[in-house]
């Protein structure tokens, strides 16, 4: 597998790269990292995901250049496995990413942040509430949710009026995930104004579980 990932095949290459993530050897970090640097950028973003399955920290600071990858997916598997990798060193970057001219790579970033629960990623997390994209809203949402911080309380009432029915939920569920019982009127009223039923079923059930939280 490490002569297959030298391949003139790029077909070759990506499949090598999985099949050493698979197999889960530390030997494989290295090789894995150099992939990184591929000509083609599907084996570099497969490079990135199989250093997400290795779970090895070596692959942080590689995995940060690869920010700056000029495929936008390459960037947006950098910033997922990131998150997986746990290393608060990403955060200033990942941070950096959610200002990507590309919102899959918004939205990866403000998933990695989460993953991280690195409190310092707040402000930036805060700010990205008001971005254009709804995946990528409903991506900060979350993340804002992940990292139970209570000054995510008004942003997040405030994506409770979202025009996408995604970002909406996204938000209640983060609001019953901080457990701060000032969202309580906020949720209740999004309850009462939802008109898609399935919609506002899981707004309910949100509200009901931030009442039930210990205060």
């Amino acid at each position: 597998m490490l002569e297959r990932i030298k391949s003139r095949s790029s077909a070759e290459r990506r499949e090598a790269i999985d099949q050493l993530a698979e197999a889960g050897d530390p030997r494989a970090v290295e090789p894995v990292i150099a992939a990184l640097k591929d000509q083609e950028g599907d084996v570099r973003a497969s490079a990135a995901n199989a250093l997400g399955q290795l779970g090895d920290k070596r692959a942080v600071e590689p995995l940060i250049s690869m920010l700056n990858d000029e495929v936008s997916f390459v960037r947006a598997a950098a910033a997922r496995v990131l998150g997986q990798l746990g290393d608060a060193k990403a955060v200033d970057s990942l941070t950096t990413s959610l200002k990507d001219g590309n919102s899959t790579v918004r939205g990866a970033a403000a998933m990695g942040l989460g993953s991280l629960k690195e409190a310092r990623a707040v402000p930036a997390l805060i700010s990205a509430v008001r971005d254009e994209a709804p995946d990528v809203r409903s991506a900060v949402a979350t993340a804002l949710g992940d990292l139970r911080d209570k000054r995510a309380i008004e942003p997040l009432i405030y994506s409770l009026k979202d025009e996408s029915r995604m970002v909406k939920l996204a938000a209640a569920i983060a609001l019953a995930d901080i457990g701060d019982k000032r969202a309580v009127a906020a949720l209740t009223e999004a309850v009462a104004n939802e008109k898609d039923e399935e919609a506002r079923s899981q707004i309910k059930e949100a509200l009901q579980r931030l009442m039930a939280s210990p205060d």
